[in-house]
């Protein structure tokens, strides 16, 4: 058995190493993320149930974890993805020991099994309009390459941020996306693209920074309301209920909150949050993945028996 883990750490040696190398990886990356937007010509991505997903969730550097968890896959069950596809879910960067190992780990799987891994984008891998903070990946790429070449090479992962898609959805069965429902067209007759990605520039920004930045409330008669992050909204359980019940989909996962356990549930289990990573400065006891099977009868009540956890 050779396991994800092992091929993507032989993979990525070389670009680790050398400033030429990560520049030519971080352009082929975005070749592939490019090539795929003009395919689907919007930031989502559509699938057909029959699948194995395996989500993750919120990594910040913790390169550790995503370890153990693509040791759990063996390398041959992604060729052609016909076993397993992969749902990253955003915040692959800041505030963690292996940053750029990290996001380099994922875009490589991106690379070698493109039609197989889909990484959305987390509001850590930011438009320049809304800068998290802390955002300490670009001061982490100077303080490796220094700051010329460092600017240089965090300009290019802004390219490639740029690329990601928003949301990630499987008819019948579930969206993936990294903050939560988008608010603005709550109520509206509007179709399921227009809904994440508006009707017009103005609008398709305010509409990202939800779907990167809001969380789930567990508060009666609430909609929603403004987040004490300082961007993006609260969002109650009546969107969800309209949202599943109006385009057909059983669930939402996402990530964007640290969860002690490393996941929790809202909206009586129509929300899952994933938190893939351990230790400071969230000191989460444990790690959480997701393991979906859409070719078998999703069952609400045993939503959680779907969530793995790492200690």
């Amino acid at each position: 058995m050779s396991s994800l883990a092992d091929f993507m750490v032989s993979r990525l040696a070389e670009a680790l190493s050398d400033y030429n190398a990560l520049v030519k990886s971080l352009e082929r990356y975005q070749e592939v993320l490019i090539s795929e937007y003009k395919q689907r010509r919007s930031y989502m991505v559509g699938k057909e149930p029959g699948s194995k997903f395996l989500i993750i969730g919120d990594l910040h550097g913790d390169l550790d974890t995503l370890k153990k968890i693509l040791n759990k896959v063996d390398v041959s069950v992604m060729k052609g993805c016909k076993e397993l596809e992969l749902t990253f879910l955003g915040d692959y960067i800041d505030r963690g020991p292996n940053q750029l190992e990290t996001i380099l780990t994922v875009l490589e799987l991106k690379a070698e099994f493109p039609e197989c891994v889909t990484i959305l984008r987390g509001n850590h891998e930011p438009p320049p309009f809304l800068i998290p903070s802390p955002h300490d990946f670009p001061h982490e790429l100077r303080l490796l390459f220094g700051y010329e070449k460092g600017t240089n090479i965090y300009a290019k992962f802004q390219e490639l941020f740029s690329s990601m898609p928003l949301v990630q959805y499987v008819n019948k069965t579930f969206v993936a996306l990294h903050g939560g429902l988008p608010t603005e067209n709550y109520r509206r007759e509007v179709t399921l693209v227009e809904f994440f990605m508006g009707v017009s520039e103005d609008q398709f920004n305010r509409l990202l920074t939800e779907i990167l930045w809001n969380d789930p409330i567990d508060i009666t008669n609430v909609d929603r309301k403004p987040s004490p992050r300082g961007a993006g909204y609260l969002f109650g359980s009546s969107v969800t209920n309209w949202f599943l019940g109006k385009y057909n989909f059983k669930f939402v996962v996402r990530g964007h909150e640290p969860a002690y356990e490393g996941f929790k549930l809202n909206h009586n289990g129509r929300v899952v949050t994933l938190f893939s990573r351990v230790g400071e400065p969230y000191f989460n006891k444990r790690a959480a993945y997701m393991f979906v099977d859409t070719s078998a009868e999703i069952s609400l009540k045993d939503i959680k028996s779907y969530v793995k956890v790492i200690d």
